[in-house]
């Protein structure tokens, strides 16, 4: 009788230790699957941190031929506000933009923390032509009003002391960023 509970004992315990190998096996891979991303709205890595908008609003501004045309998109979480802004010169009205690249002299990327202009410290828009900052514009529905897009750039915030000195230079990445089926508003 003492020889069967013994091995009772011993495939009790064995069993134990194997009830704890899978848990642990199961919190391995869990801690390794990256969440989903967003199937609409807007979504990019700041620092290698995700970070996905809660509201996101965009326009199309038409402002007249020889200004041309205005789309800001505006996502916010938060504190955060990622901002992007493309212009496309001499065009006539309507509620469309051009898909492909919008980089260049006419686009400024923005990541702000609030409050925007915080004591002593600037924040200012990442151009166009700066290395490493891409918006393209992949798709757009007219008919519908949405818009849809990938970014990425640079961003570098400058810290002042009271005498206009620069006292220290918080670069940020903002990459694999995007926006899906955004609505925007069109202004004529």
């Amino acid at each position: 009788m003492k020889i069967i509970k013994q091995n009772f004992k011993n495939l009790q315990i064995a069993a134990l230790l194997l009830v704890v190998a899978l848990l642990q096996n199961c919190k391995k891979e869990a801690a390794h699957t990256l969440a989903s991303t967003p199937n609409q709205g807007m979504y990019a890595l700041i620092n290698d941190t995700a970070w996905t908008a809660v509201t996101v609003t965009a326009s199309l501004e038409y402002g007249g031929f020889s200004t041309g045309k205005t789309f800001t998109c505006r996502g916010t979480m938060g504190g955060k506000i990622i901002e992007l802004i493309a212009a496309q010169n001499n065009v006539s009205a309507g509620n469309n933009f051009p898909l492909g690249p919008a980089n260049g002299e006419l686009a400024s990327f923005g990541y702000y923390i609030e409050p925007i202009h915080r004591q002593l410290t600037e924040q200012n828009p990442t151009l166009g032509t700066t290395d490493g900052a891409s918006l393209v514009i992949t798709a757009i529905d007219t008919a519908h009003k949405l818009i849809s897009g990938t970014f990425t750039f640079p961003q570098a915030d400058s810290a002042y002391d009271a005498f206009g000195n620069v006292t220290a230079v918080q670069n940020n990445q903002i990459a694999n960023g995007f926006f899906k089926q955004v609505p925007y508003v069109y202004h004529p």
